[in-house]
């Protein structure tokens, strides 16, 4: 599954307007309140929730009877997703975010995305519902897949990845005093706040998140520093595009090549999905399926 932020941000936002305009429909009208007060006008609920509707409902609604007839018809099946599954997804997401407790994450969703993990962990399991369901009936021997395993081995071999912290500062003068001061004892994460001049990092204390050092973005200098450094210990200044930068590693992940046992099942999934017209013309077909009546909306 794709999990960059700009996916996530918009089917977060789409499962937010789903639980909202969901819940909205079902309130009556005279339960409705005010919601905002323009000079003398007054927009109710009423009016939010029709304008809601009218510019969404269809979309709404389609979005709902697709859930619904996945869910459905993978219980009936009795086709489940193991909740390991869902967490590697959640954890992927949860990487790009570099958020290190469930709070930090539920924070950046909410802001970035407008979302929550569990709107998005409901996400990740009709996603996938969905494509068990499309292949489930295809079979690929298995000499194909270790032949797509031996064919593609660089993906799965996990290069070395670490969890970075840097300070970034415009001279090397000042990143000799920055040195100096980490090695009287100073707090690394206090100094990127305090000095860094780095937007991106420099607020969370430096925090980078996890590096990959296969990363083509990162400078051979760089790199070369970075691979050489032990845990919670930081680097000499190392020049970087004009500016002088200080490294720490706070974790490290060594490389790995997968076994083909472990990988074994989700190369049939890919190899499988490939095969698969598209999922939408197969959940076009399950709904003639299951069978799905839509009556007139009301305005």
């Amino acid at each position: 599954m794709s999990n960059t932020k700009t996916l996530w941000a918009v089917i977060g936002a789409l499962v937010l307007l789903l639980l909202a305009v969901t819940w909205a429909w079902t309130q009556s009208a005279d339960k409705l309140q005010a919601t905002a007060v323009v000079g003398e006008r007054t927009i109710s609920e009423a009016d939010w929730v029709a304008k809601l509707k009218e510019k969404y409902g269809q979309q709404v609604l389609s979005d709902m009877i697709n859930r619904e007839v996945v869910f459905q018809e993978a219980k009936r099946l009795g086709i489940q997703i193991e909740p390991a599954r869902i967490r590697t997804e959640l954890e992927q997401i949860r990487e790009t975010y570099g958020s290190e407790t469930d709070s930090d994450f539920r924070a950046a969703l909410k802001q970035q995305g407008g979302t929550t993990p569990e709107a998005l962990e409901e996400e990740i399991t009709y996603q996938l519902l969905l494509q068990e369901l499309a292949i489930r009936e295809i079979v690929i021997p298995e000499e194909e897949l270790l032949a797509y395993y031996h064919r593609f081995a660089d993906r799965y071999n996990h290069p070395v990845k670490v969890r970075l912290w840097q300070i970034v500062v415009a001279s090397h003068a000042e990143a000799r005093q920055v040195m100096k001061e980490l090695n009287s004892g100073a707090n690394f994460s206090t100094l990127a706040k305090e000095r860094s001049i780095d937007s991106l990092t420099a607020p969370g204390g430096g925090d980078a998140g996890w590096v990959s050092l296969a990363d083509e973005s990162l400078p051979p200098a760089a790199k070369e520093v970075i691979a050489s450094l032990g845990v919670d210990k930081h680097s000499e200044p190392v020049e970087v595009h004009g500016k002088y930068v200080i490294y720490r590693i706070a974790d490290r992940q060594e490389a790995q090549q997968i076994p083909f046992e472990q990988t074994k099942e989700s190369i049939r999934r890919e190899m499988a999905l490939a095969q698969v017209e598209s999922l939408d013309t197969f959940l076009d077909r399950l709904k003639e399926s299951v069978g799905v009546q839509i009556g007139q909306l009301s305005n």
